[in-house]
């Protein structure tokens, strides 16, 4: 009896759906950060992200939930041939590289656009050495 009445807590309390996804534009564009965040929050398996909106690059870093982490590349895939047919004139590039989160992650402070700039260009360049 005791059994019934404490699984129900403990299932609530695993039940998190809680996303952290943060979107970062540097040219203000409100509609494409919206449109960018939405198209993360609407993927089931991702629970956290980072977007980078500068120039005509869109750098996004995603967590997969970790019980997927099989699933990561299609996850990947899914996203980028979504935000490239949204996007069709943006140079855009979706990693579950967990490096690349943290690297995506400590530019959200970043004030300096040339900085981001470069940046994203750095990372875009390690991300394609890597495959």
């Amino acid at each position: 009896m005791v059994f019934f009445f404490f699984v129900p807590f403990i299932l609530v309390g695993c039940s998190s759906n809680e996303k952290t996804i943060e979107v970062v534009d540097v040219l203000d564009d409100a509609e494409k950060r919206e449109e960018v965040r939405e198209a993360m929050n609407n993927n089931n398996d991702i629970y956290s992200g980072t977007a980078i909106l500068v120039d005509d690059q869109l750098l996004v870093a995603v967590q997969s939930k970790p019980w997927l982490d099989f699933r990561k590349e299609k996850i990947e895939q899914d996203l980028q041939t979504q935000l490239e047919e949204q996007y069709p004139d943006m140079n855009v590039l979706v990693s579950a590289d967990f490096k690349l989160y943290w690297e995506a992650n400590k530019l959200v402070n970043e004030e300096d656009k040339q900085k981001v700039s470069e940046r994203v260009e750095k990372l875009k360049s390690l991300v394609k050495e890597e495959t």
